[in-house]
């Protein structure tokens, strides 16, 4: 009989794994300058205005707040506002990710809102907008296009990454002005309003990089809004920052293990060592991961004392235990323990060859490369 190691793979929450900080918006922003919650925290609007954060519940996709964003301006034209946040984790080429957010409008702008990915800050980049290009466009992920400012609509947009996206952009690109607006929503100005974005990737065993919070730490110490954010941007315009990379996301591998109880002597717990070959096997493939936990499971058969079956199948999983330590220097912390004697069968225990299945040690190792 052969035993092989099998991949398997699990969902993972995906809001745990949002790589846009504060989507939701909800962290207010202290400004440098004022020492008011005039805007949302990891996210900068190019009006620096306190003009696009609004803090109304009864009028959020959920939550307090939400933003409104410039499409037109009914006395001025070529007015509007875009926003721009830092990813937590750079994303990793090739790969896909879900991009989820919700928008209301008043007036037909769904087919002019787009999404822009960039390895540079949007705010210092001299192009116009209408030089630059977004990846993606609403009216390609929006299920309808009824223009009702109390409706909601949920966009959903999958995304292939180039692997050099490190901020997102979302505004109104079209090139061209809009003509016969009928009213605007505040000071002149026609919004679209924005919430709830969520940027998560397609594998389920993708997830964010190990230094995601210290990245969004960084963001939110990002204090300028008003004049001192002008100021900044007037200077890198001129003279570009040199952009540091952020860590790519990492993905998880879950590699696991069944272990027989042919390789265990009968109603024993050590390892027969002449069957050894699969448990070296699976260690050599521990040292060459960066191991992020392992967990290992003892089950037994029905036969016998409830008593016995707990205490033998426990025996064998430090049994495992003890030799996977021996040959990769695991450290104990990355390593748990579990036994269920034969509370979990995955056979009858109404014939032998079921018995014998379920008498086993399972591994499951997390790790990425």
């Amino acid at each position: 009989m052969k035993y092989f190691i099998l991949f398997i793979f699990f969902p993972i929450k995906t809001y745990a794994q949002n790589l846009v900080p504060n989507g939701g918006f909800e962290d207010e922003n202290i400004c440098t300058e004022y020492t008011k919650n005039c805007a949302p925290e990891a996210w900068i609007a190019t009006s620096l205005r306190a003009n696009y954060y609004f803090d109304d519940e009864p009028h959020a996709h959920s939550g307090n707040h939400f933003v409104g964003l410039i499409t037109e301006n009914l006395a001025w034209a070529g007015i509007r506002s875009f926003i721009r946040t830092q990813l937590l984790c750079r994303l990793q080429r090739g790969h896909q990710y879900n991009l989820e957010f919700f928008v209301r409008a008043s007036h037909p702008v769904f087919d002019s809102i787009g999404i822009y990915f960039s390895s540079n800050d949007f705010l210092f980049d001299k192009r116009p907008f209408k030089n630059i290009s977004p990846q993606c466009w609403v009216k390609n992920g929006i299920d309808s296009a009824v223009y009702n400012p109390a409706i909601w609509q949920r966009v959903n947009l999958v995304y292939t990454a180039s692997g050099d996206e490190q901020y997102i952009t979302i505004g109104n690109f079209k090139h061209g002005e809009y003509r016969n607006l009928s009213h605007a929503e505040f000071e002149n100005n026609s919004y679209f309003f924005l919430d709830d974005v969520l940027l998560t990737p397609v594998d389920p065993q993708e997830h964010l990089c190990t230094e995601a919070d210290s990245v969004k730490r960084e963001i939110y110490a990002e204090n300028d809004r008003h004049d001192l954010m002008e100021k900044k941007i007037y200077y890198y315009r001129k003279h570009p920052p040199v952009t540091m990379q952020l860590p790519r996301t990492v993905t998880t591998h879950i590699d696991t293990l069944l272990i027989p109880d042919i390789f265990f002597a009968t109603a024993k717990y050590n390892i027969d060592q002449k069957n050894s070959s699969l448990l070296d096997s699976f260690c050599y493939k521990i040292t060459n991961r960066i191991v992020d936990s392992l967990i290992i499971e003892g089950h037994t058969d029905s036969v016998g004392k409830i008593a016995y079956n707990n205490k033998l199948s426990e025996n064998r999983a430090k049994s495992v235990e003890d030799y996977v330590k021996q040959k990769t220097f695991l450290q104990d912390e990355k390593i748990t323990i579990r036994f269920y004697a034969s509370t979990r069968p995955i056979a009858s225990n109404s014939t032998e060859n079921g018995r014998q299945k379920n008498r086993r040690v399972e591994m499951y190792l997390y790790s990425h490369e």
